[in-house]
């Protein structure tokens, strides 16, 4: 695993939302979008569902090799996904404080589950499955996790943009 591409994924989201003020974090574009709060708090609810999916995919007993999927089409934002339900944000408001609390929290969880990852077999062996892509491996699973951070830090900059937040 390429820790230091999830690392690395995960400052840069950070460096975009450090220095907003609480009203820039939960500032709207439109009411049928969401904010960069609303954006984070879903980040942290993903890190926390791919961290279950992956603990999932490791407690089966049965093993089966899945075809390795594109799962770099995350990054590509003109195709459109509706989040499940478990990971749609809240309406807020948040505080800066707060999404680096839950950042923490989230990625310290993540980090436990896939050192949990005991061999080379149950990265690419076990699988769960993915509600845009289908079954995916531990390891694409594990891989997708900064494409997916990607795409919103990539709706956060059109968003500071759009309010004219100075990045």
């Amino acid at each position: 695993m390429d820790c230091n591409h999830l690392q690395n994924v995960r400052a840069e989201v950070i460096r975009e939302i450090s220095d907003l003020t609480e009203q820039e974090l939960n500032a709207k574009q439109r009411q049928d979008v969401w904010s960069i709060g609303q954006i984070c708090h879903h980040l942290i609810l993903s890190e926390g569902a791919f961290a279950d999916a992956i603990e999932q995919g490791l407690k089966k007993d049965q093993e089966a090799s899945v075809r390795e999927k594109p799962i770099e089409r995350a990054l590509d934002r003109s195709v459109k996904t509706d989040a499940p339900k478990n990971i749609l944000p809240n309406d807020g408001p948040f505080q800066v404080s707060q999404i680096l609390e839950g950042f923490e929290h989230s990625r310290r969880h993540f980090l436990r589950v896939v050192q949990s990852v005991s061999s080379e077999e149950d990265y690419t062996h076990k699988s769960v499955r993915h509600p845009k892509f289908g079954r995916l491996s531990i390891k694409q699973w594990i891989e997708l996790l900064p494409y997916h951070e990607t795409r919103h830090i990539e709706q956060i900059q059109e968003l500071k943009a759009y309010l004219s937040i100075n990045a």
